[in-house]
């Protein structure tokens, strides 16, 4: 009997002295940036966040945990209502563009549970990699004010710590014009503007522009979308993981041929390319110039099928029928309405079997 009762002491003491040393609740912490941590200048990248309680016995309650998060100059994190990747019953408490604070106000968080955060941070200026931390610290269990820490807790695990790059976007600066856009003296019309868009008199419309293959079967490896102004320029940004080398350089517009540049062209960090100045800039020499030395790629390709025919005249004729104003592919002049003047614009095309002419 005697035995029994030292061993049931012993294991009283074993219990005792396990829940002093592993502690009751242990708040952890975990930041992993997505897209590998590399943002472009201008762009947002994701935070991810894992804070949790590794226990072993107490939940740790609602408005205890205080996490804080710094990231370095060249990033900023967005502002508190474009941060909408918290989990419910947790708040900012601050955000200086450089620091940002939350707390788990309404949420507690039990043993052997975990909660995902996603911080949305933009880039300012280009910068090699750089490190940014989450920290927690505790808060008073009330109001979220400042706090002791939970019982047991190990600061080991209080800090985590991650690299973010900025680099610069890989930029292609075009020149190109569009045959029924132009206004007949020196620029394209304000398309969107004419249709009915809230865009400005210097914008002319958008256009996909993609980066091709320079081999069979020259599929799209990158691609994004471009305002072409007026004056013809426009700015294509592809993403920072673009891998810089040759490539066809495409065009494709909602009314018109495809366009492809009569070479492949080396694309570096900033590239430009004018299609305008003659026509084999584009390959196959396929652009039509719509005053001396200024060429433009063809427009009447209404259903984007390849080819100006029958089949884009089908689209327009229902539309013009219809009296049809607004943002439409038929509206091949750009002025706001598909009419006889659009009409006019694809049967020369179509007359001359204009269509896409790619390697």
């Amino acid at each position: 009997m005697k035995n029994i009762k030292l061993i049931m002491l012993l294991c009283i003491g074993v219990l005792f002295i396990a829940s002093k040393s592993y502690g009751q609740a242990n708040a952890f912490i975990n930041v992993l940036p997505s897209n590998s941590g590399i943002v472009s200048v201008g762009a947002t990248i994701d935070i991810i966040v894992t804070i949790g309680n590794t226990g072993p016995i107490s939940t740790i309650p609602q408005a205890k945990l205080r996490p804080i998060f710094q990231v370095p100059a060249s990033v900023t994190f967005l502002p508190n209502a474009q941060q909408v990747g918290l989990p419910a019953g947790w708040t900012i408490l601050s955000n200086t563009g450089s620091q940002l604070r939350l707390c788990n106000s309404a949420d507690p968080i039990p043993v052997t549970t975990s909660r995902t955060i996603i911080l949305k941070v933009k880039g300012v200026t280009a910068a090699p990699a750089q490190s940014f931390s989450g920290n927690i610290n505790f808060g008073n269990g009330t109001n979220c004010g400042p706090g002791t820490s939970v019982a047991g807790d190990f600061t080991t695990d209080n800090a985590a710590t991650s690299t973010i790059q900025v680099v610069a976007p890989v930029t292609l600066n075009l020149n190109v014009f569009i045959e029924g856009y132009w206004d007949g003296t020196s620029a394209m019309l304000p398309v969107l503007a004419n249709q009915g868009q809230p865009n400005p008199t210097t914008d002319c419309d958008s256009i996909t522009v993609e980066l091709h293959q320079t081999i069979a079967p020259y599929g799209t490896l990158y691609s994004t979308v471009a305002v072409l102004h007026t004056d013809g320029t426009a700015t294509a940004v592809f993403s920072p993981s673009t891998t810089l080398g040759n490539y066809y350089i495409v065009i494709k517009h909602r009314s018109s041929i495809q366009t492809w540049s009569a070479n492949p062209v080396l694309i570096a960090t900033h590239t430009t390319y004018d299609f305008t100045t003659d026509a084999n800039q584009a390959f196959g020499s396929n652009q039509i110039e719509v005053e001396p030395n200024i060429w433009a790629i063809y427009s009447g390709d209404i259903d984007q099928n390849g080819g100006i025919d029958n089949s884009d005249f089908s689209v327009w004729e229902a539309d013009a029928n219809d009296f049809l104003a607004g943002y439409l592919a038929s509206d091949l002049d750009g002025l706001g309405s598909s009419d006889n003047a659009d009409f006019s614009i694809w049967e020369s095309n179509s007359n001359n079997f204009v269509g896409a002419i790619i390697p």
